[in-house]
């Protein structure tokens, strides 16, 4: 499908930017370990994120507590969760393959790139410092920066009003899951999906509904904007 060309680019941070599960396991795992649980595998862990950190924790307790955890629960090991990530959010992630070089070639083309996650905003704003990406990030929207998160178009049009653009504007939405091509759709814009991320285990070409476009790899998606066509 050849899209109109935009003028921003939203992108998922999680499996679509950085691979970030290692460092998301290692602070579930002591999490875990600090209310007496047993440690989750990594893999497991990469079919928990993408809907925020209260599902991820949730998930990784459930797994061992027959009937699940009260609110209480959960939320005092939120608590832990976040703080323990907070300190170490950088030390095993990556970049996903072509996002640097994506990313700039599209900033230098004058595309206004935000970022819209499920991922709080402090540790996202860490990650993207980390790697040196900030400064060519207009907005960026976390999954505790309003009062609701993906999929909701709200996050939307917040990081439109950040990013000094018209709520009008074209825009295209790059992600790696369900939930960004619900984000997409709720909003109006069309959904790049990316293999090779999360999505909860699930392959990206059963997704229901459909993205726009699957890609194997972010240089794709520049590849998309050079070709797209233009109004």
């Amino acid at each position: 499908m050849k899209l109109q060309r935009p003028l921003a680019i939203l992108f998922d941070l999680d499996g679509t930017l950085v691979d970030s599960v290692g460092d998301i396991a290692d602070a579930a795992n002591e999490m875990l370990a600090q209310i007496g649980l047993p440690s989750c595998p990594d893999e497991d862990i990469r079919h928990y994120v993408g809907n925020g950190v209260r599902l991820l924790v949730d998930r990784a307790i459930m797994r061992n507590i027959s009937g699940g955890a009260s609110d209480e629960q959960i939320n005092a090991a939120m608590e832990i969760f976040k703080g323990i990530y907070s300190l170490g959010c950088v030390a095993r992630t990556t970049l996903m393959p072509h996002a640097c070089e994506t990313l700039r070639s599209l900033a230098a083309e004058g595309v206004i790139l935000s970022v819209v996650t499920n991922k709080p905003e402090n540790p996202t704003r860490q990650i993207l410092d980390h790697f040196k990406l900030s400064s060519i990030i207009a907005s960026i929207i976390g999954g505790d920066t309003l009062a609701v998160r993906k999929p909701d178009p709200a996050v939307v049009r917040e990081s439109f009003l950040r990013a000094g653009l018209d709520q009008s504007s074209h825009a295209w939405f790059v992600g790696d899951s369900h939930t960004d091509v619900l984000t997409a759709k709720s909003a109006g814009m069309p959904s790049i999906i990316v293999r090779g991320g999360y999505n909860h285990g699930e392959p990206v070409e059963e997704l229901d509904p459909p993205p726009d476009a699957i890609v194997d790899h972010l240089g794709e998606v520049l590849t998309m904007y050079n070709a797209a066509r233009t109004i």
